[in-house]
Order: structure tokens, then sequence, then C-alpha cells
């Protein structure tokens, strides 16, 4: 005896998203509630809003949702179905980092390919030139040597001035000459750049 299919939801896809969206929104407020001791009021008129709301439509989200979320996820992801979150730089939890600062360390991310050097110029808008220095070995005659290479590296804020020592890392390219970010400034120049 043949059974039956199980019926299929008669809804769109598009509905059955924006229901899900609807969802999400409200469990946000419910986490948000107890989060925000000032807000209580508008918390729940949002929740009651967004629970009580149609369906937007299939590329937008409900407005309350934006209002929970750090980002505004209809301006990240051309394409459907993709949200993208802006870049946030990769911290270590707190313990770790006041347990590294009582034995006189400073917690810092790696990367592969990181680089360490000095800001060598600053002309260019968010953009710097960092002199890395290296040092190889040549095996005939045994002796160590001193290479040096430029780097230009994207500084969005603009923080690392001439003589800074920097920690830049490679990231996608941006320009013929731009294949590194900075990660951090490692030491502030405070000598006298011109005399």
């Amino acid at each position: 005896m043949l059974v039956p299919a199980a019926p299929t939801s008669a809804r769109p896809r598009s509905q059955r998203v924006s229901g899900l969206l609807l969802a999400a929104a409200g469990a946000f407020s419910l986490l948000a509630v107890g989060s925000w001791p000032s807000s209580s009021d508008y918390l729940s008129a949002a929740f009651v809003s967004a629970s009580l709301r149609p369906a937007v439509g299939r590329d937008s989200a409900p407005t309350t949702l934006k209002a929970f979320l750090p980002f505004d996820i209809v301006k990240y992801g051309k394409k459907k179905g993709i949200r993208k979150l802006p870049w946030v730089e990769p911290t270590a939890p707190q313990e770790f980092v006041e347990m590294a600062a009582e034995d006189g360390f400073r917690l810092r991310p790696k990367y592969n390919h990181m680089k360490i050097g000095y800001v060598t110029s600053d002309v260019n808008i968010k953009t710097r030139v960092a002199l890395i220095e290296y040092y190889l070995f040549d095996a005939k005659y045994g002796s160590w040597y001193k290479r040096t290479s430029k780097i230009h590296f994207h500084d969005e804020y603009e923080i690392s001035k001439i003589g800074d020592v920097v920690l830049v890392a490679p990231c996608r390219k941006q320009s013929n000459m731009k294949a590194h970010r900075l990660v951090e400034v490692m030491k502030k120049n405070n000598a006298p750049t011109r005399i």
C-alpha cells in the first residue's frame, strides 16, 4: 500500500524566511531585555510590534531586527541570503590578558607572514610605507647579511606616523602596491622627524 507524502507548507519560501526573521527578532528582544536596564518599555513595545507585524519582503529585514543588531544587515551582502559581518579584530579573553600582564607580557594576535617594520612614509591617504629589515644566512661563507624590503600597507584610521614601529599582516589586495594592513602600532616615535 502506498503511503501519501507529508503535506508541504502552503506558504512560499519568502514568507517562511520572513517568519524566521520575525522569530529571530523576537528572540533578540527577549535576550536584550535582561541586558538593557533602562529601555524595557521600548523593547517590549518593539517585541509586540515585531510579533504582530506582517512579513516585510524578501530582501529587507524588519526594522525591529535592525534595531538590535550592531550592523545593518540589509547593507551587507549583495546576493540573496548572504549576510556579511563587518571585520572585528580578534582579541584574547580578558583573563589571559591579565595573566600575561602579571608576567610582564602583552598578548597580540598572530597572523601568518606578519612583519614588523618602521614607517618611512605617511604622505598618501590611508596608505603607509613600512621598511622591513630581515637577515639571511650565507651557507658558503657562514655569515649573516641584512636585507630590507618596503611594504605598502593600509592604515584605515591613519594612526601610524613616520618612525613608528608597526605590525602589519597580509590581506586581500587593495591596490596595485598594497596587499598588507596595519594590525598594531607597537611603538610610537617621540623623536622629531625633521630638524
